[in-house]
């Protein structure tokens, strides 16, 4: 059974992915009000992040190819991303590059003239095809930004949207990119380095019979 060790953990080592990398995505890249961010906020080694605005949640018609920066005043936070018209909806879309996967580590969000007044709020994540596989709905949130945390994994396309207000911003949207789980396929040699070490555990044990 020594003899099967390397071999095995030679194995385990192929199957662990070899690569992650986490984004903090804080929105700071321009600056002014009512500035519109364009597709290069976000953007990691193997993600490629859009942004727009929706007239509605899922995939509602774009009213405009972009979200929009606003410096402070919603609660605490400053340099966040909201929906360019009143009553639509923000979306992050992220295309994850083949054998990638990408997961929602985390937001904030805020309400707008410094959260005194109660507003609703929806936030949801999106598979390729459209499917609801993370949705969180706050009713009259006031006060200071609060955190989410999805920690939902997807691969290919996946949507991030929230609104359906204005007054709804986020900032500090945190993925991380990493292999996709199963890793790249085995060698094709490595069933038969596997079966050579099992043969020479084979001997090791006759020897010692």
């Amino acid at each position: 059974m020594k003899l099967l060790l390397p071999a095995l953990g030679l194995a385990a080592m192929m199957a662990v992915p070899s690569y992650a990398e986490t984004v903090t995505m804080t929105f700071d890249e321009v600056t002014g009000d009512y500035t519109p961010f364009d597709d290069s906020i976000g953007d990691s080694t193997y993600v490629d992040v859009t942004n727009r605005t929706r007239d509605g949640y899922a995939n509602a018609t774009v009213y405009e190819e972009h979200v929009e920066h606003w410096t402070t005043g919603y609660s605490e936070l400053v340099d966040v991303a909201y929906a360019s018209a009143d009553g639509n909806v923000g979306e992050l879309q992220f295309d994850v590059d083949a054998g990638y996967q990408i997961t929602f580590d985390a937001f904030d969000f805020g309400n707008y003239r410094s959260g005194v007044t109660p507003r609703d709020a929806s936030f949801r994540i999106y598979d390729s095809a459209w499917n609801i596989v993370w949705q969180q709905d706050i009713v009259d949130h006031t006060g200071t930004s609060v955190t989410l945390t999805p920690g939902v994994t997807l691969t290919g396309t996946a949507y991030f949207q929230w609104g359906t207000d204005w007054d709804i911003g986020i900032d500090n949207f945190v993925y991380t990119s990493e292999v996709g789980a199963p890793a790249v396929p085995l060698p094709a040699a490595l069933p038969l380095l596997l079966a050579a070490f099992g043969g020479l555990g084979l001997v090791a044990r006759q020897r010692h019979a």
